[in-house]
């Protein structure tokens, strides 16, 4: 399933790169990547496998502000395969995770952060 054309997001969205790892819940499955980017709502980040949507996950964001990550559940809310790597043995999928869980102080942490990159 494509992307509809419709941005249906909640919360500003910025370019932001930073480590990220997301495990599949209830299995070994573990991805260490990068956002592409974020906002106080969910991330993009990409995998090299698809995830289906609603896929629970359980997600590490290591942020520049501090040594220690924000932690918090996930829920995949979609998975596009990379256009680019179509003709590549190895396919790349764009994946867009919901925050879910998050501590009120986590929030805030990333609310803080996203609002300095918006200033830039």
């Amino acid at each position: 399933m494509g992307w509809s054309g419709i941005d249906t997001r909640r919360s500003i969205r910025v370019a932001f790169e930073c480590v990220v790892i997301v495990k599949k819940k209830e299995t070994s499955l573990v991805f260490r990547t990068q956002t592409e980017n974020i906002s106080a709502g969910g991330t993009c980040v990409i995998l090299e496998k698809a995830l289906l949507k609603h896929t629970p996950v359980e997600i590490e964001l290591f942020l520049p502000d501090g040594p220690m990550p924000i932690g918090c559940e996930g829920k995949v809310a979609w998975s596009v395969r990379r256009s680019e790597y179509l003709k590549k043995k190895s396919s790349q999928f764009d994946t867009g995770i919901e925050f879910r869980n998050m501590t009120d102080e986590d929030k805030a942490r990333l609310k803080r952060i996203i609002e300095e990159l918006l200033e830039y």
